[in-house]
C-alpha cells in the first residue's frame, strides 16, 4: 500500500513538473516572435541579398546571382579589390586596438583598486557613476565638440608643446605626426566614451566572485598583482568573454566619431568598415547587395575574434583536460567490458 502511494505521488509530482513546464514555453514566445521578427529575419536577408543583384534605389526584386550568370561570390570579389575597403579595414583595426587596450588597462586596473576590500575606497558608487556618465553623452555630440575643439586650438598647442620638448633630442615633428593627426584623436574620444562600459562591466564580474576566495588568496600571501593574475581574472572567465565581444562590436562597429572628425581629415585616414557599409548603402551608391556584403565580412571578422579570443584565453583548458580524461576512461572501459 505505501508503495502504491509512493508511485501515486511521484506520478502527481511529474504531472505537475509538466504542467508547469509548458508556463516556460508560452512566456517565451513572445522573446521568440520578437527575435524572429526583429533579429533573425533581418540577419537572414541581409546574407541573401549579399549573394544577390541589387544596386538600385528603387530595385525592390533581389537577382540571385547564379540565376543571372554571374559567380556567387561576385559582391566580396568587388569590395576586396576596392582600395577603399583596405584602408576602411586598417583604419578600423587601427582605431579598435588603440583604443581597446587602454580601456581594458584603465577599466581593469580601477576596478580591482575599488573593489579591493584592503584599500576600502570610499565614494565607490560616486566613482562608478563619474566614469560610466560619458556613455550617457551622444557620441555624435560628443565627436562634433570635440572635433571643434580639436579644429580650433589643440592642434596648434600639442605642436607647440611637442617643439618644445623634442628640442635638443633629435627627434623631427615629423615624428610625432600621428599625436596631432585625426586618427589619434578619434582614438582618445572612443577611450573617454567607452571606458565607463568597461569599468562597470569590470566590477561587475569582480563583484560576481565570492569574497571567501579572495580571503583564501590573502591568507596565502598573495599580494595584490598575484590576485589579481592569478584569482580575479580565472575566476571572470565568463563576464570577460562578454567584456570582449562588447568591446569588439562597438570597436569595430564605431562610425559616429569617425564621422564628425571626417571634415578635417583631407586624406580620408578615418574611413572605417561601418562608413564604408553606409557610402555603399545610403551615400548615392545604393549599391544593398555590396553593404549586405560587408555586413556578413563583418559578422565573419567578429566571429572570428571573438571565437580566437575564446580559445586561446577564456576557455577552461583544465576542464577540458578534464572532460577528455573521462571519456578516454569512458572508451577504456568500454573496449575491457567488450574484451
Amino acid at each position: 500500500m505505501s508503495g502504491r502511494n509512493c508511485w501515486g505521488i511521484m506520478g502527481k509530482k511529474v504531472q505537475l513538473e509538466k504542467r508547469y513546464a509548458k508556463w516556460g514555453y508560452i512566456f517565451v514566445i513572445p522573446f521568440v516572435v520578437i527575435f524572429m521578427i526583429f533579429h533573425f529575419w533581418p540577419l537572414a536577408s541581409t546574407i541573401y541579398y549579399a549573394f544577390c543583384y541589387l544596386k538600385h534605389a528603387g530595385n525592390t526584386n533581389p537577382q540571385f546571382l547564379p540565376l543571372i550568370g554571374q559567380p556567387w561570390y561576385k559582391n566580396f570579389a568587388e569590395i576586396f579589390a576596392a582600395k577603399s575597403f583596405h584602408d576602411a579595414l586598417k583604419n578600423t583595426f587601427i582605431f579598435w586596438i588603440g583604443s581597446t587596450v587602454p580601456q581594458w588597462i584603465l577599466a581593469f586596473w580601477l576596478a580591482a583598486a575599488i573593489t579591493d576590500r584592503r584599500l576600502r575606497i570610499k565614494g565607490r558608487t560616486l566613482f562608478k557613476t563619474a566614469f560610466f556618465f560619458p556613455k550617457l553623452i551622444s557620441e555624435a555630440w560628443a565627436g562634433s565638440l570635440l572635433g571643434h575643439l580639436v579644429s580650433v586650438c589643440a592642434m596648434s598647442v600639442m605642436a607647440v608643446m611637442f617643439n618644445t620638448m623634442i628640442n635638443g633630442w633629435g627627434i623631427m615633428e615629423e615624428d610625432l605626426e600621428f599625436f596631432t593627426s585625426v586618427q589619434f584623436f578619434i582614438i582618445v574620444v572612443s577611450i573617454f566614451l567607452q571606458f565607463g562600459v568597461v569599468f562597470i562591466y569590470a566590477v561587475a564580474g569582480i563583484t560576481g566572485i565570492p569574497v571567501e576566495i579572495f580571503e583564501a588568496a590573502e591568507m596565502d600571501g598573495a599580494n595584490r598583482v598575484q590576485t589579481f593574475f592569478k584569482v580575479t581574472i580565472p575566476c571572470m572567465k565568463p563576464m570577460l568573454f562578454f567584456i570582449t565581444v562588447v568591446t569588439i562590436v562597438d570597436g569595430l562597429g564605431m562610425v559616429d566619431v569617425p564621422s564628425f572628425f571626417g571634415a578635417f581629415d583631407t586624406l580620408r585616414r578615418n574611413l572605417t568598415l561601418m562608413m564604408y557599409l553606409q557610402n555603399q548603402a545610403f551615400l548615392g551608391s545604393y549599391a544593398y547587395d555590396r553593404a549586405s556584403a560587408i555586413s556578413v565580412i563583418l559578422l565573419c571578422i567578429y566571429m572570428i575574434i571573438a571565437g580566437t579570443v575564446y580559445f586561446f584565453l577564456i576557455r577552461d583548458k583544465d576542464e577540458i583536460k578534464l572532460k577528455k580524461k573521462i571519456r578516454e576512461e569512458r572508451r577504456e572501459a568500454k573496449r575491457l567490458r567488450e574484451t
